[in-house]
This record gives structure tokens, C-alpha cells and sequence, in this order.
């Protein structure tokens, strides 16, 4: 076991959490302020999630590079 990938791991499953909870809090901000366009407020939705989900398959990856 590699447990320098395995540290690189975890560090990517508590990236992508520490960025799904930012975004919840960005998403609340923004529908209750009104603050962009339904457009803008869709867009960024999909580029948050496209990099949440990035974030887990690295940290799977790498997960399976450690476990080799």
C-alpha cells in the first residue's frame, strides 16, 4: 500500500466535500437574494457539480492507485 496516493485520496474526498458545502451555501445565498439570472444561476450549478464529481473520481483513482 502506497500511503502517500492514499493521503492524496482522502485529501480528494475532503476537497470535494469542503466544495459541495460551499456550494449549498453559494446556491442559498443566491435564491434568496435574487442576485444573477436563472441562466447564470444553472451554469454555475453545472460547472460546480461537473467539478465535485472530478474531485471524487480523482479521489477513487487515486484510491484504487494506493490499494495496488
Amino acid at each position: 500500500m502506497d500511503y502517500l496516493y492514499l493521503i492524496c485520496s482522502l485529501s480528494f474526498f475532503i476537497a470535494a466535500f469542503a466544495f459541495y458545502k460551499i456550494h449549498k451555501l453559494w446556491y442559498k445565498d443566491v435564491t434568496e437574494n435574487n442576485k444573477l439570472y436563472k441562466f447564470e444561476i444553472k451554469a454555475k450549478i453545472f460547472k460546480n457539480w461537473g467539478v465535485i464529481l472530478m474531485l471524487i473520481m480523482m479521489g477513487i483513482a487515486y484510491f484504487f492507485k494506493a490499494m495496488l
